[in-house]
This record gives structure tokens, sequence and C-alpha cells, in this order.
């Protein structure tokens, strides 16, 4: 079985990291993994190219300009006829919008992954209806949340829809040191440390994150904040943690490829947000035995049972966020209680090889239904 995967990337994100694990987990289970990623504009990432090189037949990059490029619809139909491929899987409304075209006077099929859809301006509200009628003509869609899901079944039947949660590689993130020595790699020996590992941008809510962290240093608590990602968000947070006089307690250390060190060396993970589907962070930081407070959205309250497996705040709640944060950072009979029980839950539930072999059947079964 061929499958051609498609991405259009702003950067190395959750979706592109299940993409990858995904493809990685396939190529263990025989398929013929292809691999196609957008080039838009500069802004345009391609390092899941790099990341996934060994478990793919092929890569292509396909330019695309403006909303509708019609040449790549050729190229990439082009490129289905010549690779004989089977299936295309698209992640995200651009690569929907492609396929759907470039599949015309082919034999392939169509699967697509919903991560979520963002609606902070009238055309990404347009283009998130348009995916969702577009993909009416799927062979099978899978949402990742019971958010995206019930969002997808006002569209679409029933019957074409799945969910499959998200999966990581558990020994990926597994402890890779010592928490002190963490901290010593990291250069920050002896230091109270609350991190975030993500896209920089506002749904993630790390404004409030910062408030928290400053409600801590007015009341003597010697703590730094490690904030993992880019984004377009990122100036305006440096910019408000300068002027909430925690420069010195901030440290913005841009994307990085040792994220299982900086789980390690994390005395609390924090994710904020305002609006989730289904997180990869927060697994990561599960499966590495890391205490977590995060926001009730989306898919987080399904995935950390709270005050077992984690803290569940409201989300834009300082108050909630400074209590939950403290109890973890200044018990830690409570914090090493917690962290163990989330990562027997994602150990149990949450492993990259069982996604992968529900997309499996989800390919046999789309193309089964085309031959009959």
């Amino acid at each position: 079985m061929k499958v051609l995967h498609l991405l259009s990337s702003t950067g190395y994100h959750g979706a592109e990291n299940m993409t990858s694990e995904l493809i990685r987990q396939l190529a263990e289970l025989g398929i013929k993994n292809h691999l196609g990623v957008f080039y838009n504009n500069e802004r345009s990432n391609k390092d899941i190219l790099n990341v996934v090189k060994h478990y793919i037949e092929d890569g292509a990059i396909f330019n695309c300009y403006g909303r509708m490029d019609l040449r790549t619809v050729l190229s990439l139909h082009r490129y289905i006829k010549k690779n004989n491929i089977d299936i295309i899987h698209s992640h995200k409304y651009k690569t929907n919008l492609y396929s759907f075209f470039a599949s015309f006077g082919t034999n392939c099929k169509l699967v697509s992954t919903c991560h979520n859809w963002l609606s902070n301006s009238f055309n990404m509200r347009f283009y998130a209806w348009l995916d969702k009628n577009i993909l009416k003509g799927f062979g099978a869609v899978v949402g990742v949340s019971d958010e995206v899901v019930n969002e997808l079944k006002r569209y679409i039947k029933d019957g074409k829809i799945r969910k499959i949660e998200n999966g990581i590689d558990i020994n990926k993130y597994q402890r890779v040191m010592k928490k002190d020595e963490a901290k010593s790699a990291l250069g920050l020996k002896n230091k109270k440390l609350i991190g975030f590992i993500g896209r920089l941008s506002q749904e993630k809510g790390i404004t409030y994150l910062l408030q928290a962290v400053k409600t801590l240093v007015d009341n003597k608590k010697d703590v730094y904040a490690f904030i993992v990602g880019d984004g377009e968000f990122k100036e305006n947070l440096e910019k408000e943690a300068y002027s909430l006089g925690l420069s010195d307690r901030v440290i913005f250390a841009g994307n990085r490829q040792d994220t299982p060190l900086v789980y390690s060396a994390l005395d609390v993970f924090v994710l904020p947000s305002l609006k989730e589907a289904f997180p990869m962070v927060i697994l990561e930081a599960m499966a590495c035995g890391v205490p977590i407070v995060a926001t009730r959205v989306g898919d987080i309250p399904l995935i950390i049972g709270n005050n077992i497996s984690g803290l569940l705040v409201e989300p834009r709640d300082v108050d909630g966020l400074y209590t939950a944060i403290s109890e973890l950072l200044f018990n830690n009979d409570r914090a090493v209680q917690i962290a163990k029980s989330a990562q027997e839950t994602v150990q149990k539930k949450n492993s990259s090889i069982m996604m992968a072999q529900k997309y499996y059947e989800i390919y046999e079964q789309v193309l089964h239904q085309a031959k009959h």
C-alpha cells in the first residue's frame, strides 16, 4: 500500500510531530510512505522531510503560490499517477483542498486528519467552512478530539468520521537523566523550573502563565519559566515579560530538538491554552514523568484526570494557575504521585503503535469500499 502524506506547515508543531510519528510506525507495518510538503513562502517549514527521511520512499516539495494554484494541483496530480499512490492522507485545510482536486482522474482514495480549525479572522473562518464541505468527498475523515469530531458531524455523514487520539513514541519521551543533571545541562542548576513547549501564538494562553509567574515571584518564590517554541506572538510575549519585570525570570529558548532533555529538567509543565484539540505535548510530558497543570479545553480533560494525573484549571484563570503550579512546585510527594499516575496512563492508552494500527485499518477499509 502506497500512502502520500501531505502537509502545509509554518513550523514543526503538534500536527507535524504527530505525522512524523505516524509515518515511522506505518513503515514498521509495511506501508510505503511518501511525503509531500507545500512550499508557500519563506515562512514554510520543511523540517519534517528530514525527520522522517529514513521511513519514506520519497519526499517531494510542491510549490504553491496563492489561495488556489492550479499548477500545484497539476503537479500533485502527476505525482499521484507517476507513483501509483493508493491513498492521499492530508493534514490541515489547505492540503485537503488540493488533495480533493488533484485526485480527479486517478484511482487514489482520500483520508484526512483534522487537528483543529483556527477562527481568529474572517478568512480563517471561511477556509474552515470550505474545508468541512470539501471533506464530504473524502473516504474517511479522522478527528483527533471530541470537539473536532462533533464539529465534523455537522457537515459529514457519521459513517465517514473516526476519532483517533494522537500517540507518541513512549520510549523517546522517557526521562533522559536525573532532574538535577538535566537542569545543569541547560545551564539552570538548582533553579525551580516551570516549562512550556509549543507554538507561541495567542490561543496558547502563555500571557496567563506569565502573569502566574509574576504572582509567584511577588510572593518571594524563586522560580523560572522556560518557554520552548517560536511563533507570531513571540515578540508580544517578550515585551510582556519585560513589562512585568520578569526579563531575568523567563527564558525564551526558541525551537529545540532536545525536548526530552527539557522535560527531564522541569519541575512542572504548564499548558495554559485557550483552545486545543488533543495536544501532543501533554502526552510527552506525561511519558517523561513531569507533573502537569493544564486548562480544561479540547480533549485535555479526557487525557488528564484532575487531581489524579494532573491539575486542571479554567482558561484565563491566573489565580487558578498560580495555585496549581504552587501545589506541584512545593509539595514534592503530591507532584511525584501525580507524575507517576500520568506516566502509567499514557503508557496504557497513547502509544504511537496503537495510533498507527488504527490508521492502517482505516486505509484498508477505504480501499475495500472502493472495490465494492
